[in-house]
């Protein structure tokens, strides 16, 4: 066979071989990233990583500033991973004689409505010791900075505090058939009131200063199958209310004590492991999870808990020479200001087989349970008008590449972005 003949016969057999990963180019991701729905009018910032090769396969505006949203909870959750305990911290407290004083380490779980730890309470109520409790100084306001001033009232606006019990919220189980409801917890400062007049969707608004919730029931049609509605709203944290709720559940007397400060010794109550947290936090991307993470990262190297001292010790810039645009934890502050560069930074890492465990995966789990396909391990992060999508995706071939997309500014349905997000990796997935 002649030399000619021979290529000829090479290039067909191998050609699609060879080529494969030539079906999506970087000019065609580009391309892409210009002219599917929705990324018209948007600024798409973009890089895709090859962590085998070490290599930039593509990238878009990945060195430029743009608003994170949720996304931030992976620096929050690297924060936490180099400065938490394996086991979190519950509570702390000391004993003196007949009494036990007892404050808190910023630990979010205390009975909360979604994973509920009996920990402190159990811990208490067994207690043969007079309870004293000391409030923590904390630096925070209720909200973060850049937070929305509307937040108060969605069931992901729980407040910052620096003893959170029940998620700082109240759930509320409504009956719209029988014009019933109850909540848990149930607590005479938390007011309810019943609205005369029905609505096409169940409603509970709250005072923006006050614990007081007025219910709205839905008016069923007929053939309306769910009748029952279980909402969460926010209550109006202080110390006071939280005592309270504390005395309730332990079914033990507690006071406030002013007059003191942490002691150089004391003991640890030990809560569940970190990287539960971190799951619960980066799966549905709990909000007020993530803000407490930076509180009790704060606790470790200072008495007050302060989110903007846990930022300062967490700085992870690329250039020493640069910090990041970081203001709190949760990404509900528009003040944040992230590079594509900086996320994939934090994502690099992260072990993969870790991130397999702790993060949403597409048509699976958390906030992509469903978009995208099972090959894709990510978090997301949603303001109006901005939505991005960081992480991994196993592509056909076995290799795992480390990708970020971000759209800011956009006017189109967030449902045309996600669409197109997916176009783009589903042309990843099967090319690389």
């Amino acid at each position: 066979m002649r030399r000619g003949s021979w290529l000829l016969l090479v290039f067909f057999l191998l050609g699609p071989t060879l080529s494969i990963a030539q079906r999506y180019p970087k000019r065609k991701i580009l391309k892409d990233l210009k002219a599917l729905p929705g990324f018209q009018n948007a600024f798409i910032g973009f890089k895709l990583y090859d962590t085998e090769k070490d290599k930039v396969i593509a990238e878009q505006y990945a060195d430029q500033y743009m608003t994170p949203a949720s996304t931030t909870k992976l620096f929050t959750y690297q924060a936490g991973l180099n400065y938490l305990p394996v086991t979190l911290p519950a509570m702390e407290y000391a004993i003196k004689g007949d009494s036990l004083i007892f404050w808190s380490t910023g630990y979010p779980l205390t009975l909360h409505p979604d994973h509920p730890d009996t920990t402190v309470i159990d811990f208490l109520s067994e207690s043969d010791k007079d309870l004293f409790y000391w409030s923590r100084p904390m630096e925070d306001e209720r909200f973060g900075p850049g937070w929305g001033w509307d937040d108060y009232a969605g069931y992901y606006g729980a407040e910052k505090s620096v003893f959170p019990i029940y998620g700082n919220s109240v759930q509320v189980i409504i009956d719209n058939e029988k014009k019933k409801f109850s909540t848990s917890p149930t607590y005479a400062g938390l007011r309810f009131t019943e609205s005369d007049s029905l609505d096409t969707r169940t409603r509970v608004n709250r005072d923006e200063f006050w614990n007081e919730f007025e219910i709205k029931y839905k008016e069923l049609e007929e053939g309306d199958s769910i009748t029952i509605d279980t909402l969460i709203r926010p209550f109006r944290y202080s110390n006071p209310l939280f005592i309270d709720l504390l005395s309730q559940a332990s079914g033990r007397k507690i006071k406030q004590i002013e007059d003191y400060s942490r002691p150089e010794t004391f003991e640890t109550l030990e809560g569940v492991s970190a990287d539960s947290l971190y799951k619960w936090m980066l799966q549905p991307s709990d909000n007020l999870y993530a803000e407490q993470i930076l509180m009790m990262v704060s606790g470790t190297s200072s008495d007050t808990l302060s989110t903007e001292r846990a930022i300062e010790l967490a700085q992870i810039p690329a250039d020493a020479n640069t910090k990041l645009v970081w203001r709190d934890g949760s990404g509900l502050s528009r003040y944040n200001m992230f590079k594509p560069n900086e996320i994939l930074d934090v994502l690099k890492s992260i072990d993969f087989s870790l991130a397999e465990e702790l993060f949403a995966q597409g048509q699976t789990s958390g906030t992509i349970e469903d978009w995208y396909t099972p090959n894709v391990y990510a978090k997301t992060g949603t303001l109006s008008n901005n939505h991005s999508l960081a992480g991994y995706i196993k592509t056909d071939s076995g290799k795992t590449l480390i990708f970020v997309m971000m759209a800011n500014h956009y006017t189109a349905p967030i449902a045309t972005i996600r669409e197109s997000f997916g176009v783009i990796l589903e042309k990843i997935q099967r090319a690389y």
